[in-house]
C-alpha cells in the first residue's frame, strides 16, 4: 500500500512493455491487475486478447433519445423536490457540514447556493436539472469511449420488446 501508482506502473512497464499501450498510468486498479495478470501468466495482458475476451463480458446498455432523457431527468429531480430534497439538504446546511463530497454533489451544491441566498429556489433547482442532464451526457461519453457498449433503445410503452431485443441479440449474437 505505500508503493506510489507511479511506481506501480513503472513495476509493469519494466515486466510488460505492451501494457504502456492498454493501461491508463493512473488507474491503481488496473495496473494492479495487470502485474498480478503477469506474474500469473508470465505473459502481457495485451496479448491477442480483447477486452471482451479478457474480463469474459458483454456490456449492454439502455438508452432513449435525448429529449426523452432530458424529460426523465427533470422529472426526476422535481420529484426528488415534492419528496423533500431542500429539507434533507437544509438539515446538513443548518449543522454547517460543508464537506466536499456532500457540497460538490448535484443538488446539495445549487441549494447550499439557495440557502446562501446567492441564487433563487427556481434557479437552484434549474442549475440542478442542468447538471444533472450534463452528468448524464458525460456517462454516455465515458461509456462509449472507455468500453465496448452494446446500446438498446428503451420501449417504454412496453419494456417486453426492449428485453426481448437484449435476448435476440444474446442469442444471434457471435459472443460464443
Amino acid at each position: 500500500d505505500g508503493i506510489s501508482t507511479e511506481d506501480l506502473y513503472n513495476k509493469l512497464i519494466k515486466l510488460d512493455s505492451k501494457a504502456d499501450l492498454k493501461i491508463d498510468r493512473n488507474n491503481r486498479r488496473r495496473i494492479v491487475n495487470a502485474i498480478n495478470y503477469y506474474l500469473v501468466n508470465n505473459k502481457s495482458i495485451t496479448d491477442n486478447v480483447t477486452d471482451k475476451l479478457l474480463y469474459d463480458v458483454v456490456f449492454i446498455g439502455l438508452t432513449t433519445d435525448r429529449n426523452n432523457l432530458y424529460h426523465i431527468i427533470n422529472d426526476r429531480v422535481d420529484k426528488m423536490v415534492s419528496n423533500g430534497l431542500v429539507e434533507e439538504v437544509k438539515c446538513f446546511y443548518d449543522r454547517n457540514i460543508k464537506a466536499k463530497p456532500l457540497v460538490g454533489g448535484i443538488g446539495y451544491k445549487e441549494l447550499y447556493s439557495y440557502f446562501d441566498k446567492k441564487i433563487t429556489l427556481s434557479e437552484a433547482i434549474e442549475l440542478i436539472k442542468q447538471n444533472s442532464r450534463r452528468y448524464a451526457k458525460r456517462q454516455y461519453t465515458f461509456f462509449n469511449n472507455k468500453m465496448s457498449i452494446n446500446w438498446f433503445n428503451t420501449d417504454y410503452n412496453n419494456f417486453e420488446n426492449t428485453y426481448n431485443e437484449v435476448c435476440d441479440f444474446f442469442e444471434f449474437s457471435d459472443l460464443n
